[in-house]
């Protein structure tokens, strides 16, 4: 039977900016779950979208997962936000990458990934 360990202190609130054209856009986003499976994290978002994705670490580094929109690719590491928007922004749609790249750090930064 596996364990998981939700952790309970959220919502958390972070805080994304991203360049449009000459202006920044600004958004807040939201971390409302997260679980913990041992080898992989499942952690809830929503900002202006909402979704599940997947990270977790493997031999050649750390891995996302967003099967919502059929996303998939390496991670430079958790706190890398700008390979890590630039990978995804490849993938998905600009302001959803962005929010996923400053949600990955902001949850490292604060040690709950």
């Amino acid at each position: 039977m596996d364990k998981t360990n939700a952790i309970v202190s959220l919502p958390m609130v972070f805080h994304c900016r991203e360049k449009n054209g000459r202006k920044y856009e600004e958004w807040h986003g939201f971390v409302n779950r997260i679980t913990d499976f041992g080898s992989h994290y499942e952690i809830q978002l929503e900002s202006r979208s909402g979704f599940i994705f997947i990270v977790g670490k493997y031999t050649c580094g750390a891995f996302i997962s967003i099967p919502a929109f059929g996303v998939g690719c390496d991670l430079a590491g958790y706190e890398d936000y700008f390979w890590n928007n630039e990978q995804l922004s490849s993938r998905m749609n600009r302001v959803d990458a962005s929010t996923v790249a400053e949600a990955l750090r902001t949850l490292k930064k604060n040690n709950y990934i």
